[in-house]
């Protein structure tokens, strides 16, 4: 079993996030490859990824997963895009600010905590 370096919860407006940073990449490929051989990006290393929920009633909306050795500001706006967008359904052009806004609020949130904690971002 492969434990994540940290993990802590991140939310806004009733999304709320649960992150966990792993020590590499490789190890965050392989919990998304579910610890076999297989790749999931069409053979090419998963660097960082999302997982919704499966309940509606789950006290998280989703979880990201992180490598502590990858490139944290350019991911996590990207994971956390996923989330927000899984949250919030389709996003229509006229009505993307609240998208725009949650994830720059929850990818702040993240990246503060991480820096807290001593990562390089």
């Amino acid at each position: 079993m492969i434990r994540p370096l940290e993990s802590f919860s991140v939310s806004h407006r009733g999304l709320r996030l649960r992150v966990r940073l792993y020590a590499s990449t490789r190890q965050v490929d392989r919990i998304y490859s579910g610890g076999g051989r297989r790749r999931g990006g069409g053979g090419m290393e998963t660097h960082a990824f999302y997982l919704g929920s499966k309940s509606q009633r789950a006290r998280h909306g989703g979880t990201i997963a992180l490598p502590g050795n990858g490139r944290l500001i350019e991911l996590v706006p990207h994971e956390v895009t996923h989330a927000v967008m899984d949250r919030l359904g389709e996003v229509r052009s006229e009505d993307d600010e609240r998208l725009a806004y949650a994830v720059g609020v929850l990818s702040a949130r993240i990246i503060a905590r991480l820096r807290r904690k001593g990562y390089a971002v």
